[in-house]
Parts: C-alpha cells; structure tokens; sequence
C-alpha cells in the first residue's frame, strides 16, 4: 500500500519541480531580455537606502538618544 502513495508522491514533486524551473526559467530570460532591467534594482538601491537610515536612527535608539541627553 505504502509504495504506490510513494510512486504517487513521487511523481507529483517530480512535476513540481520542472514546473517550477520552467517558470522561473522563462522568468530569468523575459527579465534579462527586457530593456528596463534596472529599475528593480534602483528600486532594490532606495530600498537599501531606507532600512540603512532606519537601522542608523530608529533601529538604534540608544545611539541618537545618548546624544541628546548629552547635547541637552
């Protein structure tokens, strides 16, 4: 009983899986072929940029808040 659930098992991963390196590889190939690939990165760029300012500031309260207590 248990072999043909895991022939079944089997066969669906296995359609799965090229399924999904299919895609992704469709995928891959229209991004790279297209003319305005670098926008995602700009966007990946600001993106960056933003969590760097949050991490500098926000992220680390004891930092700007040290030294407002010692400019005050």
């Amino acid at each position: 009983m248990l072999v043909p659930v895991h022939r079944a098992v089997s066969a669906v991963l296995h359609v799965m899986l090229v399924a999904f390196v299919t895609i992704s590889s469709r995928v891959q190939h229209g991004v790279l072929r297209s003319k305005h690939w670098f926008a995602p990165i700009g966007a990946l760029a600001a993106a960056c940029a933003l969590v760097g300012l949050y991490v500098a500031t926000l992220g680390a309260p004891d930092r700007w808040m040290l030294r407002w207590m010692l400019r005050g």
